[in-house]
């Protein structure tokens, strides 16, 4: 939308900041931290309870097979998710949710990644890595392999289809609703306007549906008070995610990453 494209030049007539991007886009930024840190992250692991005590916060998990639990206590716990998931995962929340997280709705997405056997035929502009179609309900499609600088052989277009014109609710129906079939016809449709040989080029065509995909940016939200209270510690959990910032960008996340970790450390001491 255009708080993306607002966002990135603060001044009219002021040149854009410079971007960094890799191939593996945020996949290597996430190699990075995880090398630093690889002897502290336990994976395969699911939290299902957060529980603030007198004695510092509880949390338990569960492994992938949900057999086994674990038990972990910490001074300090930062709940890097979508404030829609706390009324499931911190108990006082489960008990009684407060009343901010009411002013928080999320959009429903489908994105479909599509295997191409070779790249389309171009027509009128080559393919660049975001893509936008005139007059399509979705909001165009990524080339995934082109920081990879090469412009021909197969590659996987990754689809976005947004439902954003219906109440939260009902979209997340839909979306539901609708099986692998229809969401691949609706992206293959769409995608056969600019590229009309798209299904005879498709492999493989994988569907995923995310209920809530990323926060909605709604009139006053951003001024209101409910996302201020939202970011408030409460009793040794702290909060960062994107959504937070009332849009769902990397820069925001990042930006309440390190907004959290400072609140740890001044805790702390």
């Amino acid at each position: 939308g255009l708080f993306y494209f607002a966002a990135r030049v603060p001044k009219a007539g002021v040149e854009s900041q410079p971007f960094v991007t890799w191939p593996e886009g945020n996949g290597r930024v996430v190699r990075f931290l995880r090398g630093r840190l690889q002897q502290r992250i336990r994976t395969g692991q699911a939290v299902f309870d957060i529980a603030p005590t007198d004695m510092g916060v509880d949390v338990a998990a569960c492994d992938a097979s949900g057999t086994k639990v674990t038990g972990y206590r910490g001074e300090r716990v930062i709940f890097a998710a979508p404030q829609f998931m706390t009324r499931y995962l911190i108990r006082p929340y489960r008990q009684n949710p407060p009343a901010h997280l009411a002013a928080f709705e999320y959009g429903s997405w489908m994105v479909a990644n599509l295997h191409l056997t070779e790249r389309p035929r171009s027509a009128g502009f080559p393919l660049s890595w975001d893509n936008v179609m005139y007059d399509s309900p979705s909001l165009g499609y990524v080339v995934a392999t082109h920081q990879q600088l090469r412009d021909h052989g197969p590659t996987v277009f990754t689809y976005y289809y947004p439902l954003c014109d219906e109440d939260p609710k009902m979209a997340r129906k839909k979306l539901l609703d609708t099986d692998w079939r229809g969401w691949a016809d609706v992206a293959l449709t769409d995608l056969a306007r600019p590229h009309p040989e798209i299904r005879r080029l498709t492999e493989r065509l994988d569907v995923m549906l995310w209920g809530h995909a990323m926060i909605r940016p709604r009139p006053g939200f951003h001024a209101g008070a409910a996302r201020a209270e939202a970011a408030r510690p409460y009793r040794g959990i702290h909060f960062a995610h994107s959504d937070l910032s009332g849009v769902a960008l990397f820069e925001e996340a990042l930006h309440h990453g390190v907004r959290a970790a400072a609140e740890v450390v001044q805790a702390l001491g």
